[in-house]
């Protein structure tokens, strides 16, 4: 079997090539070729949790085991560690080990990537970003790699984290301007797409709707939410949910894991009929609604078809370029 660390994967994969993984999952999860089953989440103290994910597609199987320890972070360690076995769905032979970090931090990028293609307005070039840790990073980049952004706002409650990302940014193929506002609300009136990536349990918004529309409808704002998939947590205001004709998500189950869509259909400020796949939207070839305001929205809370098509291209590409480790089973 082989092993990919962050390197290997880095070096394997080109954001074109999980942008199009992650694609790749969205159409087999519209078709409902795969089998999967809900993650498996166990608490294990202080808002800790241990995630368990498998998936079979095609001709593999994926099982990913990844801890989510937010504490971490103020101790210098990953919120999310982990392991993803890629197998042979005939055989169940186990063909390659992979860092969970990095097929995660690269899908989930990837999946915002998506949704900025297919929802946010031609013409925006500015993006702010609410929560500068890893995931960040990769938010930004894929961000960068669907749409001609010029100007990156940057906004984290820990100063050194915004320090650390900026570096990062300047190192890395990411062209656009970086600044940093001194506030949520100050990041959102100057960026045409704002993205969340916290592990905040309230909303980091104001209740403000003037913070998430445009100029006019066709310079309506894109916003999308990363961080929180528990039913008690969210990141943004009821404010938003008065606005958009419609919002869109990774996968079904995300209306009953995340508080970003409980807490608004519960108090009836949006309807299920108003949520829609992104694999549906992206299969239909027709444009976004956009409402009223120009306002979109997306929501991921991600799934293990995610990693499968990413961990799959991975592995082929190492293979053909001779990267990674060869174990002994």
């Amino acid at each position: 079997m082989l092993y990919l660390n962050d390197s290997d994967i880095q070096q394997a994969l080109t954001p074109e090539d999980v942008l199009s993984s992650v694609e790749e999952a969205l159409r087999v999860y519209e078709a409902r070729s795969f089998t999967m089953p809900e993650r498996l989440a166990m608490a294990t103290g202080e808002g800790n949790q241990l995630l368990l994910m498998p998936c079979a597609a095609e001709d593999h199987m994926v099982t990913k085991l990844v801890s989510v320890y937010p504490g971490n972070r103020s101790q210098g360690r990953s919120v999310i560690d982990g392991i993803v076995v890629l197998y042979d769905r005939a055989t169940a032979e186990i063909l390659a080990l992979l860092d969970a970090k990095t097929i995660t931090a690269m899908r989930t990028g990837a999946v915002t990537g998506i949704s900025i293609r297919y929802l946010a307005q031609a013409g925006a070039r500015s993006v702010g970003l609410v929560g500068c840790g890893v995931q960040g990073y990769y938010q930004l980049l894929y961000a960068c790699a669907v749409r001609d952004i010029v100007r990156i706002v940057l906004y984290d409650i820990d100063p050194l984290a915004v320090e650390a990302l900026t570096e990062r940014l300047r190192a890395s193929p990411v062209k656009a301007t970086i600044e940093v506002a001194d506030s949520p609300e100050a990041l959102a009136r100057s960026s045409d797409i704002l993205i969340t990536a916290t592990t905040a349990r309230q909303p980091v918004f104001p209740d403000d709707p003037t913070l998430f529309v445009g100029d006019r409808a066709d310079t309506g704002k894109h916003c999308v939410a990363i961080g929180s998939f528990e039913p008690e947590v969210r990141e943004y205001p009821d404010a938003l949910f008065r606005l958009v004709d419609k919002v869109w998500v990774d996968l079904d189950f995300a209306k009953e894991e995340s508080g970003e869509l409980i807490a608004p259909l519960r108090s009836g400020l949006l309807q299920e009929s108003q949520i829609e796949t992104l694999g549906h939207l992206i299969a239909s070839g027709r444009p976004p609604a956009r409402g009223r305001y120009g306002t979109t929205f997306s929501k991921s809370v991600g799934m293990a078809l995610f990693d499968l098509t990413t961990a799959r291209r991975a592995y082929l590409n190492a293979l053909e370029a001779g990267l990674g480790t060869e174990l002994q089973a």
